[in-house]
């Protein structure tokens, strides 16, 4: 499960829509990672991914519920995570195409989400909701469950411009039923004043020095896939054979006291404090926190790191698919998208947007973890799908070290 959320400046905002009671990001990480982490790897969690329990079949594909015919009124509604978009997109998104647009920040935890709408998905009837933004791995769940339609690629023109990092997942490697929302990277943030040199590789973690003094990341999926790329492996293909070295590794550090404690987004309290020298971080974390600390680092290791996405689905039942594309259009444009990550500051999956924000806000357009330079873009790697069956046994194994 991802305890991330958006985090970006600390600053209380709100967008204009259903927002979380004025939640600034970082205090709505923890609001919401503390959840995430009371859930994470409970039994529930493990049930939803069971291949009986979801409806799904053996191989993890379930059966295609079928698309309705489109709505003539347009209308479109959306959930979506709260502080994920800027105040203007929606109402200017609106008077543009004449849609009739509810957004909603009422997707605040993915398997939450997904129990909440399963049942109505599973008989293959609408939930209210034309779009969603899932993460990567519960994307490629609904998907794979038959519960989201195909996009009709040619009334996404703006598709085009899917940067080539992002635009084929193993889960849906033609990104036929999804498009990237914002994305971000995991990697290693450290401070550089307490550290004897600066950390480069997953291996720094494992320096006796640092000895208790390291966290790792709760998100399973982030936290093998760095190890994975430690060992030489590609976790865009893992499997539980690939991935056998890395848990070993893991459980190793565990058990040898190297690591401090796993963590949602709440390693930056430790990192602030001094209390730990480095940790498995995600970049959206660090822009906030660098603001606060300038001996603040974050670096994609030389093995390389994890890239992931929260993602634009449309349900199967929707009979407003083609508002949906329209809208998955517009924001492609890389003039509305830097807008839109002007405000969250988050990585784009949208190219072009960091020559829009050299000219409108060029503090964040020279911002390497908001709009990061190809070189580094080809270093990071988007965790494969997992079938229902497999997706368990990698769970079961990270509980059983992280609890133990």
């Amino acid at each position: 499960m991802h305890t991330r959320r958006p985090t970006g400046p600390a600053r209380k905002r709100t967008n204009g829509q259903d927002s979380q009671d004025g939640l600034d990001r970082r205090q709505f990480i923890g609001r919401a990672g503390a959840l995430a982490g009371a859930l994470a790897f409970g039994p529930a969690l493990l049930a939803a991914c069971g291949s009986s329990s979801a409806g799904v079949s053996a191989s993890g594909k379930g059966k295609q519920c079928p698309v309705p015919t489109q709505s003539t009124t347009k209308e479109l509604s959306i959930s979506n995570w709260p502080l994920y978009i800027d105040k203007k997109t929606v109402s200017e998104f609106q008077k543009a195409t004449g849609i009739k647009t509810t957004y909603k920040e009422d997707y605040n935890d993915n398997d939450e989400y997904f129990a909440k709408v399963r049942p109505t998905l599973k008989a293959c009837r609408g939930i209210g909701r034309d779009m969603i933004v899932s993460t990567d791995w519960m994307a490629a769940r609904l998907i794979n469950l038959g519960w989201v339609a195909k996009l009709d690629s040619s009334k996404i023109p703006n598709k085009k411009n899917l940067i080539s990092t992002l635009a084929s997942p193993s889960w849906d490697p033609n990104r036929d039923y999804s498009l990237p929302w914002q994305s971000g990277m995991t990697g290693i943030a450290y401070n550089k004043k307490l550290v004897k040199k600066p950390v480069t590789s997953v291996a720094d973690l494992l320096d006796p020095a640092y000895k208790g003094k390291v966290t790792f990341l709760t998100e399973m999926r982030d936290a093998v896939g760095l190890f994975m790329l430690l060992e030489g492996k590609d976790p865009t293909k893992a499997t539980f054979a690939s991935a056998k070295s890395a848990f070993d590794a893991i459980e190793k550090a565990k058990n040898g006291g190297q690591i401090r404690r796993f963590t949602g987004n709440d390693y930056g309290d430790d990192l602030t404090a001094g209390n730990v020298v480095a940790a498995m971080a995600w970049s959206g974390d660090v822009v906030q926190l660098q603001a606060d600390n300038k001996d603040l680092e974050f670096v994609i290791p030389a093995d390389g790191g994890m890239i992931w996405a929260d993602n634009m689905l449309v349900p199967a039942p929707s009979t407003h698919y083609a508002d949906a594309e329209t809208w998955m259009n517009y924001v492609y444009d890389p003039t509305h998208a830097a807008q839109i990550t002007d405000e969250v500051q988050y990585i784009s999956p949208v190219q072009g947007v960091g020559e829009v924000l050299k000219t409108t806000d060029p503090s964040v357009a020279n911002n390497p973890l908001v709009n990061p330079p190809a070189s580094l873009k080809q270093r990071l790697h988007i965790f494969g799908g997992l079938t229902p069956a497999v997706e368990q046994q990698f769970n079961a194994r990270f509980n059983s070290i992280i609890h133990a």
